[in-house]
């Protein structure tokens, strides 16, 4: 019975994989924070459209006013708890010892 000797890993192959994971990964996370308030700041650029066509008489439809206030205000209230939570993190970072 023979042994058979275990042969040594390749750096060469965790670079790749490392490399190939970054790709797939995409977006960082300054670039998905970006994208999101971008993201809020257009459904509140919306919600302010259409109070102004509303107010111009273009919509006749409130419904559409008020959804697009309620999305505008929903997904502002939700960064609004993401950026708390995100501090709180950071705050509580700080203060562990090393």
């Amino acid at each position: 019975m023979d042994i058979v000797p275990i042969s040594p890993i390749a750096t060469g192959k965790i670079e790749q994989k490392t490399e190939k994971f970054e790709q797939e990964a995409g977006t960082g996370f300054k670039e998905k924070i970006s994208s999101f308030i971008n993201e809020v700041n257009d459904l509140q650029v919306k919600a302010g459209e259409s109070i102004d066509n509303f107010a111009a008489g273009k919509v006749e439809n409130v419904h559409e006013v008020m959804i697009a206030m309620s999305k505008a205000e929903v997904s502002f209230k939700f960064m609004m708890e993401t950026r708390n939570k995100l501090i709180d993190a950071y705050k509580e970072i700080m203060r562990m010892q090393v």
